[in-house]
């Protein structure tokens, strides 16, 4: 119960810093060479995938639990593993996607949450690709702790921000076909709400398509507990 409270004592804003609390509360971490344990270091994709496979187990309406219209599977890319880069071009440069990993997304979160930058899809797309994109001549935006980081990624956003109109939306295009090419086991997007995943599922025709689902951290923690922490 010692990780269910530490999860919960996160605002309710800061779904990644809470995905990863949960995270940490129902991993087992591995012993094998190169095992990556700390959740904040895998991709959104995975962290999603943990989150919503651990719900699938534990739900009462689970395996394939109803979300919305739609059920688990819908969401799920069977047969994917972790993409390391994806290379593309745009604009008559060499270009590398690498996924999007949680304490990236823990940054970017936290700097809409404190008003650097409005809460939109635009926000999130722009400080994405700053994240997510680099010339195949860069070297990948080293990470020591979260205030470093913050700083070169602020330099990145600015600096996308200050595209014009004609780039700006070529590159984003480039891009979402460069995350998609790389989606591993969901699809993972951003909008104002964040992190998401998207319909892989082939929908039946007149079946409209899918709105994107959302895993929340905090349903993956019983309703009874979060009772008896004063949370629901």
């Amino acid at each position: 119960m010692d990780s269910i409270e530490k999860a919960l004592e996160v605002p309710a804003q800061f779904e990644q810093r809470t995905a990863t609390e949960v995270l940490r509360g129902i991993i087992e971490p591995i012993e094998r060479a190169g095992a990556i344990d700390d959740p904040r270091m895998w991709s959104v994709n995975e962290r999603m995938f943990v989150i919503a496979s651990y719900m699938s187990a534990t739900r009462d309406d689970g395996p394939d639990f109803p979300i919305g219209e739609g059920k688990f599977s819908d969401y799920l890319l069977d047969a994917t593993d972790y993409v390391a880069e994806v290379p593309f071009h745009c604009d008559g440069r060499d270009l590398i996607y690498t996924p999007l990993h949680g304490y990236q997304a823990e940054i970017i979160e936290t700097l809409l949450a404190g008003g650097n930058y409005s809460n939109t899809s635009y926000s999130w797309w722009k400080a994405c690709m700053a994240a997510c994109v680099r010339g195949a001549d860069e070297e990948p935006l080293q990470y020591q702790d979260d205030g470093q980081y913050e700083t070169l990624l602020v330099e990145r956003i600015e600096a996308i921000g200050k595209l014009g109109d004609s780039d700006f939306v070529e590159l984003f295009d480039a891009y979402q076909l460069a995350a998609q090419s790389g989606a591993h086991m969901v699809y993972a997007i951003t909008n104002l709400h964040g992190v998401l995943a998207a319909q892989v599922s082939e929908p039946p025709e007149g079946v409209p398509v899918l709105a994107p689902a959302r895993f929340p951290s905090r349903s993956a923690i019983s309703k009874r507990a979060r009772e008896i922490m004063g949370v629901l």
